[in-house]
């Protein structure tokens, strides 16, 4: 194939990647589409290498001209997104050049700041699920006294809304649904060290599999000590004799 041919071309080209966050949040990281365009140009030049592109090539590409790229680099500038930065060339002399690590460095804050609302929209999602549960069984709205029982046991003693799911159960299971008896079970089981539904069920089943060593065992004794006979019996039988 000839250099001339479209497919030589375009793979001649060479692609440019960039980062999904910056291409759907780029509005949330400070930046304007015409910015995203700038940025893109010159990452077109960066994963080739080449560091300092000739600011009137990127300006010809988007058809405008230096002045306006140079307007948007200081905006970028201004939104801690770029830095000129310095350099020693191989002749000793010093060069600048634009230096996009800010933006990158945001892409960080951002990817944190994110899995921080993550988490918060699921325990806010946990904490109304957990409260659906509760006023499901009671069959009526919890009273502000009540809603402030259940908020003490997710954020003051960070019982797991899976936990507080197992209390609920038991609470209907025996019959005895309150949110006081339910706080004594949670706390019981604080008090024991179980932090999870794993582990009150580990714990619950140790329970009963002692329970039932205890009956066999018990069991078990009373047939080696074989039948009680009275001693007035064993007295009459020998008179007889």
């Amino acid at each position: 194939m000839t250099e001339n041919n479209p497919l030589v071309q375009y793979l001649n080209a060479g692609e440019t990647t960039i980062s999904n966050i910056i291409l759907h949040h780029y509005h949330e990281l400070g930046m304007s589409t015409a910015q995203l365009v700038v940025y893109l140009e010159f990452k077109s030049y960066l994963d080739r290498g080449i560091i300092d592109p000739d600011i009137r090539q990127i300006a010809r590409h988007l058809q405008t001209d230096e002045n306006q790229v140079f307007d948007l680099l200081h905006q970028m500038m201004s939104n801690k997104l770029v830095v000129q930065q310095m350099r020693k060339l191989a002749d000793g002399k010093e060069d600048a050049f634009w230096d996009f690590t800010p933006l990158i460095n945001k892409i960080g804050a951002f990817n944190e700041q994110e899995a921080v609302e993550k988490v918060e929209t699921k325990n806010s999602n946990q904490r109304k699920t957990t409260f659906n549960k509760i006023e499901a069984e009671v069959g009526r709205p919890l009273s502000p006294m009540e809603m402030q029982i259940v908020n003490d046991w997710i954020d003051r003693d960070h019982y797991q809304g899976a936990i507080i799911d197992l209390a609920l159960r038991q609470a209907v299971m025996n019959n005895a649904l309150s949110l006081q008896y339910m706080d004594r079970i949670l706390r019981n089981w604080s008090r024991q060290g179980l932090k999870s539904v794993h582990d009150v069920q580990e714990h619950e089943r140790q329970f009963e599999e002692q329970k039932s060593q205890n009956s066999y065992s018990h069991q078990e004794s009373r047939k080696i000590q074989g039948p009680k006979i009275p001693i007035f019996n064993l007295n009459t039988q020998q008179k007889n004799k």
